[in-house]
């Protein structure tokens, strides 16, 4: 018992130190609403989902112990997350009015935004490592792949929460950013953080 509550309380301060994810969750909100919050929380957790599998059958350590395959990820995840941050700035003052009207073009905006959670943290380096360096630490020898498996859907499962919640709050304080100058600022910051970012995730060393 004290191993797991030792496991979520590691698994939160992970998960509360704000990265990609977060600003990702957060820039959905705002641009959107709660469920595409939620829908980009859903594809982060399943992009978690994805890595739990490998590691409970032994494959994530191939994504790992392979320089090119893990130098790739890396690469594409800070491309991708500085696309995002460079796409944020330049909308910044297209996108001033935060819509309330929760029928336009909602599925294609759900879709979206689940495909920025999933893509932003499938490519996340940082991801792969928590399943080769935080997890096994949890894990012992006679414990075997179920126990990986019930420790990653713990994981999962408060990955999720967190961002749930995390939308419902944006989604609470979003009507402050219907101000023009404030929408632009807070554009132009978030830009910049997922873009310096993707720098740290280039730089990440194995």
């Amino acid at each position: 018992m004290d191993n797991w509550l030792s496991f979520i309380v590691i698994s939160l301060m992970i998960i509360i130190i704000p990265g990609p994810d977060f600003f990702i969750v957060l820039n959905n909100t705002l641009k959107g609403n709660a469920k595409n919050g939620i829908m980009a929380g859903l594809g982060i957790s399943s992009a978690h989902v994805f890595y739990s599998a490998l590691a409970a059958f032994g494959l994530i350590f191939i994504l790992t112990t392979s320089y090119y395959v893990f130098t790739v990820i890396k690469i594409l995840g800070s491309i991708y997350i500085a696309y995002l941050g460079i796409k944020t700035i330049l909308n910044a003052k297209k996108a001033f009015n935060i819509s309330t009207d929760k029928d336009i073009k909602t599925d294609m905006k759900l879709r979206l935004s689940y495909k920025q959670g999933f893509i932003s943290t499938i490519f996340n380096p940082k991801a792969i490592l928590f399943y080769v360096s935080i997890l096994p630490q949890f894990i012992t020898k006679e414990d075997g792949s179920m126990q990986i498996l019930v420790l990653s859907s713990l994981f999962i499962l408060t990955v999720f929460i967190w961002f749930f919640l995390c939308s419902f709050l944006f989604n609470y304080i979003r009507q402050i950013f219907n101000n023009v100058k404030i929408k632009s600022m807070l554009d132009y910051a978030i830009g910049t953080v997922l873009i310096g970012l993707a720098i740290s995730i280039f730089r990440l060393e194995k």
